[in-house]
């Protein structure tokens, strides 16, 4: 059996993707272990969730695997992409949105892209529960 572990992004400034990232999400750096180039992301409990690896390659401009991060609504979606914006986060140009689209696409410091939801207007087998 496999159990999906830790997502790993790549970046060329590990201390900047870190700083985004752990902003981002409210997640704790730990300290990098042996020479490996990874840097892990955890949740409060100590869970890794995230890890950043030192990276020699810019990020893909269209990636085939991403995050989708989800807001609780609209209103939530909208605060939280000001907040990552601040942060360093651009705003991706994208002309493939569909029609009244619950989705925005961001890019973090590295170019590395992901989506922001809208929980409460994600079909029903996206949706998360996150009250």
């Amino acid at each position: 059996m496999l159990i999906l572990g830790t997502t790993v992004i790549g970046a060329r400034d590990v201390d900047r993707a870190v700083r985004f990232w752990t902003e981002a999400l409210g997640l704790t750096a730990r300290p990098p272990v042996g020479d490996n180039g990874f840097t892990n992301l955890t949740r409060p409990d100590g869970r890794p969730v995230l890890a950043i690896q030192q990276s020699e390659h810019d990020a893909e401009p269209e990636p085939r695997l991403h995050l989708d991060l989800h807001a609780r609504d609209s209103e939530d979606q909208a605060a939280e992409i000001e907040r990552l914006v601040g942060l360093g986060a651009q705003r991706v140009p994208w002309d493939r949105y569909p029609e009244d689209s619950d989705f925005v696409v961001l890019a973090d410091t590295e170019g590395n892209r992901f989506c922001v939801m809208d929980n409460s207007r994600a079909p029903d087998e996206c949706r998360l529960d996150l009250s």
